[in-house]
């Protein structure tokens, strides 16, 4: 009887060995090996131990980053997309919505719309995504939008404001200076130049044949209306990007500040050959072109005359590396003839 349980002992234990060699064999093909785990462990650490010390100027301040950044919020669409041109989407873990009338680059469309969208601004939400490096316009950081730079940094957060947005004329060479910075922060400096000089290359085409012109097209840029009075730009990067592609501006220098309100009766005074309008926001395009047709004081305006107007997503004349191709399609825009 001893011999038959002891028998029946032995089978039993072989059957479970079997049984649990089998489950054995098929949870080793799901896990990750211990010796994989550690590699990838050391990898990252191995990046983190050998990242140097980068110091950059932002404005008034001085910022250090000791470490790589690794969790990225993106306070504005600009900085985001300027970041994705640089490889580094998989760094951002948050961006703030895109203006509505604009969407993502085509080349970096199914990248950007895996980023998660913060829907209102807020430094609560911002610090739920566990930021270690903040980044957008001047006018993001405020306690009114995502937080100032003191209630970041006091957490240990690093944050960096779009350099065009501190000047006190912005133009192209500060979105140089904005990819220059990201390529030294994240350690890709040979992309960032890369894409820098495309972009050079890109305005040089156009400059090219615009700085020698004698006459030159010009422009009114028709950003949004309130009632009688429009919103238009007197300085700034679209100011600039609409010279760079042989226009003028009939409206530089007329305010002390970028962007001003001005009367119908100053457009007829004006009569610009071209009117760029500016797509964004809740209002579409059709209405502010709308606003313009069916003012009779603008009738005789040869822009109004001629119905020649130009439309252009807010995203391309924004800090974004879209503005030398913007150059490019302006300059089509106001001289089809020489761009063929």
């Amino acid at each position: 009887m001893k011999k038959s349980i002891t028998a029946l002992l032995v089978a039993t234990f072989l059957l479970a060995g079997v049984f649990a060699s089998c489950g054995g064999e098929q949870a080793v093909s799901t896990t990750q090996p211990d010796s994989q785990v550690t590699a990838d462990a050391t990898d990252a650490d191995s990046e983190l131990d050998a990242y140097e010390p980068v110091t950059i100027t932002n404005g008034d301040r001085t910022v250090t980053f000791t470490e790589m950044p690794q969790r990225v919020v993106a306070f504005n669409s600009y900085i985001t997309e300027n970041m994705l041109a640089l490889g580094l989407g998989d760094k951002i873990v948050a961006t703030n919505v895109m203006s509505a009338g604009n969407s993502p680059l085509p080349e970096y469309a199914d990248e950007y719309r895996k980023i998660p969208e913060i829907q209102e601004k807020s430094h609560e939400l911002a610090l739920g995504y566990e930021p270690d490096f903040v980044a957008g316009q001047v006018s993001s950081f405020t306690d009114k939008a995502w937080g100032t730079v003191d209630m970041f940094e006091q957490k240990g957060i690093n944050c960096y404001i779009i350099s065009g947005t501190l000047a006190a004329d912005e133009t192209i060479d500060h979105i140089y200076e904005d990819i220059d910075n990201l390529g030294r922060i994240f350690k890709v400096e040979d992309r960032a130049d890369a894409l820098i000089g495309e972009m050079k290359a890109k305005v040089a085409d156009v400059t090219d044949i615009t700085s020698t012109m004698d006459e030159k097209v010009t422009v009114f840029v028709m950003d949004s209306n309130n009632g009688n009075e429009i919103y238009t730009t007197s300085s700034g990067l679209e100011s600039q990007l609409i010279e760079l592609a042989g226009g003028t501006n009939v409206t530089k220098g007329a305010a002390d500040s970028r962007w001003f309100n001005m009367s119908v009766e100053t457009l007829v005074d004006l009569n610009p050959d071209i009117i760029v309008f500016n797509e964004y926001g809740e209002t579409p395009v059709e209405e502010k072109i709308a606003f313009i047709n069916e003012n009779p004081a603008l009738a005789d305006i040869t822009a109004v005359k001629d119905q020649n107007y130009v439309v252009i997503p807010l995203q391309d004349v924004m800090q974004d590396v879209r503005a030398a191709d913007t150059v490019s399609f302006f300059f089509k825009a106001f001289y089809p003839d020489l761009a063929s």
